[in-house]
Order: C-alpha cells, then structure tokens, then sequence
C-alpha cells in the first residue's frame, strides 16, 4: 500500500474547499445583477445638445459700378508688343543703371546723406553692395526713377513704370524708407 505525503494531502484538501466555497457563492439565478441593471438608469434621460442655429441666406448683388468691365474688348491684348504701343512706354534707349539690375524688393534703403545741398540715398542691395543714388536716378527693374529724396523721415519717393491689367503703360509712385529691423 501507497502512504500518501502530508503535502500532497493538504494540497487536495485545498483545491477541494476551494472548489466548494467557489460553489456555495454562486447564485444561478443572478437575480441582484438583473434588478441593478433594469433600474440602474430608469430616472435619467439623456442629455441631447440642442441643433445649431441656422441662419437664413442673404444674397448679395453684385454692382461694378465705375469698375472697368472685365468682359470689354478693350481690355483684351493679343501680345505684348501690341501693349507697349499702349501709353507712355519706358525710354529703352536710355543707358541702364546699376540699381537697375535687381527688383526693389531686393534692394534696401541704409541711410541718407547730402553733399553740398544734393541729398544722396544709400541702397544696399541683395549681394551686400552698397551704392548711392540721387534725384533722377534709376532703380528696380521697372524704369523706377527716384523722384525725391528725404533725409528727415529717411524715405525716398519714385515713380515706376508698369503695365496694368489692360496693357496700359502707367506710372506707381512707390515709397522706401529705411527698415527698421537690421
């Protein structure tokens, strides 16, 4: 005959009061689960956000007025040499001038100063060169020619030459003062 070791025996008694206490604290009927789950949310309703405001459409009427007509023949080109014939075009014979070789975007006004009672404006442009200009001088790369200068407010005004929309030569005065953030 076998002798059985305490251990073993223990440890069968433990599995067996285990499986009798998991059998004694089952309720096949889950009666309190079904009761909690009926009442649990009978009393409350549920919070619906109410619907966006819809605002009535407003049509609007579109009127030009003064405007030029987009539509009109007038204001069709058929090529560019047919615009330059259009207005008071750039003197193309006139020699170029140094500060004519960048757009004015890329040139900025450092300072002023004056020889004489000449007022001179100092530009520096996008390759670090600085160079001087005065009254009646180009810059830009739209015939911009230097109209005032004004030492006071550190600006200087001038006049550029562009086409419009219609293929008209039309003068823009365009003013640079020196920028603050360098």
């Amino acid at each position: 005959m076998k002798v059985r070791k305490p251990r073993s025996v223990f440890k069968s008694g433990l599995f067996i009061f285990v499986l009798l206490g998991v059998q004694a604290c089952q309720d096949n009927s889950m009666q309190d689960l079904r009761d909690f789950v009926a009442n649990a949310y009978k009393d409350k309703k549920p919070e619906i956000e109410p619907l966006p405001e819809i605002k009535p459409y407003q049509d609007f009427e579109y009127s030009a007025g003064e405007s030029n007509d987009p539509f009109n023949l007038e204001n069709i080109i058929t090529s560019r040499s047919a615009a330059v014939a259009i207005g008071d075009s750039p003197d193309s014979n006139r020699p170029r001038e140094p500060l004519e070789d960048f757009p004015l975007d890329a040139l900025k006004m450092v300072g002023t100063m004056s020889r004489g009672q000449r007022p001179y404006v100092i530009v520096k442009t996008s390759e670090g060169t600085a160079l001087r200009a005065t009254i009646g001088n180009y810059m830009g790369q739209n015939d911009g020619k230097i109209k005032q200068i004004i030492p006071e407010e550190q600006k200087i005004l001038l006049t550029e030459i562009v086409l419009d929309t219609a293929g008209r030569w039309v003068n823009r005065d365009i003013e640079m003062t020196i920028d603050k953030d360098e």
